[in-house]
């Protein structure tokens, strides 16, 4: 868990507009390097909020998950997004030869189902999608680790409410 004074921020989003105003913000803080963990039931809104992410970061192309192309890369006006799924993956060998990691360092990564991989380095966010009490809210946690996610999310927080 985290080893920052931050604490998690959780945002209820009681629409998919909700979804994409809120990763429409998160995307104002974001820059190549920053590893963000998507974990959550089907259906929870990892994909709706990264797609929405993708678009705030300017990509203009189509974003669905790579659920059986485990990854797709993005280029974008701003930074790169570097797209990874791992839900058809079983292990921690089988995530580790994929090679993913290639990309920290020059772009944007999200992680879908990331909670199927336990090797995950700090610093990074997760990011967790929960159901919420009607059909269409969902509650969002996010809770950072390591890295300077202090100062951004503090940020983001403000905007955010």
């Amino acid at each position: 868990m985290a080893e920052n004074n931050v604490r998690p921020i959780v945002k209820r989003l009681e629409s998919v507009a909700e979804t994409a105003e809120a990763a429409a913000k998160l995307a104002g803080i974001l820059r190549a390097g920053d590893l963000l963990l998507f974990q959550g039931e089907i259906g929870a809104g990892k994909t709706t909020f990264i797609q929405a992410l993708a678009k705030n970061l300017g990509v203009t192309e189509p974003v669905t998950s790579p659920t059986f192309v485990l990854h797709a890369l993005y280029e974008s006006g701003r930074v790169m997004l570097s797209h990874v799924d791992l839900y058809r993956l079983n292990n921690d060998v089988e995530v580790e030869s994929f090679g993913f990691e290639d990309y920290y360092d020059t772009a944007v990564t999200v992680v879908e189902w990331a909670d199927r991989y336990s090797g995950f380095q700090a610093p990074y966010i997760t990011l967790h999608f929960a159901y919420g009490a009607s059909e269409n809210e969902r509650i969002l946690t996010i809770l950072p680790d390591g890295g300077d996610w202090d100062d951004r999310l503090a940020l983001f927080r403000r905007v955010l409410s």
